[in-house]
C-alpha cells in the first residue's frame, strides 16, 4: 500500500499565513494538529438496497480526534471555514477516506463509496482539478465506484463555476449525489440543473414517516419527480421498522440509518439486520372487486326539507348517522346527525334553525364514489394522507344515479378479506398474483369479449446466475422484476380493472391489459429499467467481463452474458378467443420467438406466425 501520510502532505500543504491563522486560537491550534499529525478518524456508514436487501454502498465520513471539542464534524468543518483552510481540510478527508475504504473493500464486491465534498470547497479559488482522481488512482480504485455527494454548508454564489465543476467529474466516470434535499439553500434548483445519479432525503421527512400524512406525500412527490429525471432516491435517518414500512412501500430505492447500523471505523460487508416478516402487507391485491358490494340502502332527505323534519328522522332512526341529500336522483351532498343536533342542542337552536331547509347546513363535499370503482382504488383514496376523512360513510352511484351508502369498517373488513384471499393464491416471493387469479382474470375478459394484450416475461440466462451465485441472489432477482414490473405498469392509476400483473412462477411472469395503445411503452421502460439494474447483482470482475462461466442445461461449461428479459407480446381482438388455453398458448410462442432474438428484446406474434413487430432493446442503448 503506498504511504499515506506523504500522500496527505502533498495534498494538504498549508501556506504560512494558514499556518499564522491557524495559531492564533486554541480551536485554530487544535485544527492545526489534526493537520500536522494527520489525526482525522474516517467512518462508514452502509447504505441498504430495498430491492435487494443487500448493502449496496457506504458513505465515507470523517470525525476530529474523540475527546477534542473538534470531534463532530459540523464543529470541525466550521472552524475550518472560518480559518480559511476548509479547501485543505476538504481534500485531507476525501484522501483519507478513499484510503481507508481502499484498504478494506474487498475486490470481488462492486460496492460505491459515497465521497462527500461541500460546496464551498468546490467553489474555493483554490480549487484544483485532479485531487481525487490521483487519490483514486494511488490506491488503486476505478472512479465509477465513486459517488460524489454535494453537501451544502452555504448558498451557491457562482453556479456555472459550481456545474462546471461537477460536469468535470461526470466527465472522468464518477456518479454524482446531492445530500439533504429539503434542508440545503440551492436544493431543487440543483436537482434540476445537475440531473444528479442520486438524491439523499434529509432526515427530517423520514423521521416518523408512518404518523404524518405531510411527509409521506413530501415523500411520494419527491418520488415522483426522481422517477422523471431517473434519480435513485436515498432516504437517511431511518430509525425505526415502522419508517422502513413506509418508505419500502412508497417505493424508495436506498435506504441508511441507525435501524440498519451506526457509522463505525471497520466496515463490515455483510448486512446483520433481520428484516421483519409482512406477508399480508406484500400481498398485491386484484382490482375486480368493485364498491358496489358495500352499497346499503339508505333513506335519503330532499335539500328543500326542513331540518326539524330531518332529526325527527334522526330520533326515529338512533343508530342511523347520516341521511345522503338526493334530489331527483342526483346526490347533492350528505347531512351527519352530530352537525345537526349539535347545532339544534344550542340554546334556541330549535327556533333559529328548525326552519332552515338542508340545504343550509349540508355537507356538500362528501365522499361520493362510483358503484364500479375498485375495492383496491376507495381504500387508497381513504389512505393517501392527501385526504383527512372524519366522517365514516360515503355515497355510492351508478350511472350518476344514487345508490345507496357504504361505510369504512365495511371497506376495511372487506380489504382484509381480499388480502387473505389474494394470500393463498399469490407467489410467496413477489406478492403477485399466481395462476389461479390469472385464469381467473383471463376467464373475465374473454367472456365479456374484450380487446385485450398478454406481455410474457421470461428471463434469459436465469438459471446459471442462480446457479453460479446462489438461490439467494435468484430470489433477489425475481423480486427486482416485480418491483420494475409494479412501478411501470400504472395499475393505481386505473379504477376499472383495466390492467393486471401476475407471476406465472420462477422467473417468468405475465403483464395483461386492456390498454392496447400503451403496452409497446410499458415493455420497453421494463428492458430498459432491467437493463441498468441488473449488473449490479454481479460482481466487479464478472460485470467487466459481461458475464459468468456456468453450466448449461447440457452440463457443458460455457460463458452465459449478463441476463436479459425476453417479452413475446400478443393482442387479442374481441372475441377472437374461447378458453383461456388458446391465449396461454400463444403467449408461449410469443415467448420462445422472443428469445431467439438474443438480449433484451420484445416479439409481437400473430396467430398465423407473421410478426407485427419486434425489437431488440440492447442494440438501441448501444
Amino acid at each position: 500500500m503506498p504511504n499515506l501520510s506523504v500522500l496527505i502532505e502533498q495534498t494538504i500543504n498549508l501556506n504560512a499565513s494558514q499556518n499564522l491563522l491557524l495559531q492564533q486560537s486554541q480551536l485554530g491550534r487544535e485544527l492545526l494538529e489534526i493537520f500536522s499529525q494527520q489525526k482525522l478518524q474516517c467512518v462508514f456508514q452502509p447504505i441498504i438496497d430495498l430491492q435487494r436487501k443487500k448493502i449496496c454502498a457506504f458513505e465515507g465520513l470523517v470525525r476530529g480526534p474523540l475527546a477534542s471539542p473538534l470531534y463532530h464534524p459540523l464543529n470541525l468543518f466550521g472552524v475550518a471555514e472560518e480559518h480559511n483552510v476548509l479547501y485543505e481540510l476538504d481534500n485531507f478527508a476525501r484522501v483519507s477516506t478513499i484510503a481507508e475504504f481502499a484498504r478494506q473493500a474487498l475486490e470481488d464486491e462492486p460496492l460505491h463509496l459515497f465521497l462527500n465534498i461541500s460546496v464551498n470547497a468546490v467553489l474555493n479559488s483554490a480549487h484544483q482539478k485532479g485531487v481525487t482522481l490521483e487519490a483514486l488512482k494511488y490506491f488503486g480504485l476505478s472512479p465509477e465506484r465513486v459517488v460524489i455527494e454535494i453537501t451544502e454548508l452555504q448558498p451557491i454564489e457562482d453556479f456555472e463555476l459550481f456545474i462546471e465543476a461537477i460536469n468535470y467529474y461526470r466527465s472522468i466516470g464518477f456518479k454524482v449525489a446531492i445530500d439533504d434535499l429539503g434542508s440545503g439553500y440551492n436544493g431543487l434548483r440543483v436537482w434540476s440543473e445537475v440531473r444528479p445519479d442520486f438524491v439523499k432525503i434529509d432526515r427530517h421527512f423520514v423521521n416518523d414517516i408512518h404518523l404524518d400524512n405531510d411527509k409521506r406525500i413530501f415523500m411520494q412527490t419527491l418520488l415522483t419527480l426522481a422517477k422523471s429525471m431517473g434519480t435513485r432516491v436515498v432516504a437517511e435517518g431511518v430509525e425505526s421498522e415502522s419508517e422502513l414500512e413506509v418508505l419500502t412501500e412508497l417505493g424508495v430505492d436506498l435506504v441508511q440509518g441507525y435501524l440498519f447500523k451506526k457509522p463505525e471505523m471497520e466496515i463490515n460487508h455483510q448486512l446483520l439486520y433481520q428484516w421483519p416478516q409482512t406477508p399480508l402487507n406484500k400481498v398485491v391485491l386484484q382490482q375486480n372487486e368493485t364498491v358496489e358490494g358495500l352499497a346499503i340502502e339508505y333513506p335519503s332527505v330532499s335539500s328543500e326539507q326542513l331540518l326539524h323534519s330531518v332529526s325527527e328522522q334522526f330520533l326515529q332512526r338512533p343508530d342511523t348517522d347520516c341521511f345522503p341529500v338526493v334530489d331527483k336522483g342526483i346526490v347533492q351532498g350528505m347531512i351527519w346527525r352530530r352537525d345537526l343536533m349539535d347545532l339544534l342542542a344550542r340554546k334556541f337552536g330549535q327556533e333559529l334553525h328548525g326552519r332552515k331547509t338542508v340545504a343550509k347546513i349540508m355537507d356538500k363535499k362528501p365522499i361520493v364514489v362510483d358503484a364500479g370503482s375498485s375495492l383496491v382504488e376507495l381504500s387508497r383514496l381513504v389512505t393517501d394522507g392527501q385526504h383527512h376523512f372524519t366522517k365514516d360513510a360515503f355515497i355510492i352511484e351508478k350511472n350518476g344515479q344514487y345508490l345507496g351508502c357504504g361505510n369504512f369498517r365495511d371497506l376495511l373488513r372487506q380489504i382484509t378479506d381480499l388480502k387473505v384471499q389474494s394470500a393463498q393464491h399469490a407467489n410467496p416471493l413477489s406478492g403477485l398474483p399466481g395462476n389461479v387469479p390469472i385464469q381467473k382474470q383471463l376467464k373475465r375478459w374473454i367472456a365479456l369479449q374484450q380487446a385485450f394484450f398478454v406481455m410474457y416475461i421470461d428471463v434469459d440466462n436465469f438459471k446459471p446466475f442462480n446457479d453460479y451465485y446462489s438461490f439467494e441472489e435468484g430470489d433477489n432477482v425475481i423480486s427486482l422484476i416485480a418491483d420494475i414490473i409494479n412501478k411501470t405498469v400504472p395499475q393505481h392509476q386505473i379504477s376499472s380493472a383495466q390492467s393486471f400483473v401476475g407471476h406465472i412462477g420462477g422467473d417468468d411472469f405475465v403483464v395483461m391489459g386492456l390498454d392496447i395503445e400503451h403496452y409497446q411503452h410499458w415493455a420497453s421502460r421494463i428492458l430498459r429499467c432491467f437493463e441498468q439494474r441488473i449488473k449490479d447483482f454481479y460482481r466487479l470482475q464478472d460485470q467487466q467481463r459481461g458475464g459468468i462461466e456456468g453450466r448449461g442445461r447440457d452440463g457443458v461449461t460455457q460463458f452465459f452474458p449478463v441476463m436479459t428479459l425476453s417479452i413475446g407480446v400478443v393482442e387479442l381482438s374481441a372475441g377472437q378467443v374461447q378458453h383461456a388455453q388458446q391465449v396461454a398458448s400463444m403467449a408461449t410462442k410469443a415467448k420462445k420467438f422472443a428469445k431467439r432474438l438474443q438480449g433484451n428484446s420484445v416479439y409481437l406474434f400473430q396467430e398465423e406466425g407473421s410478426v407485427a413487430n419486434s425489437e431488440n432493446i440492447d442494440e438501441q442503448l448501444a
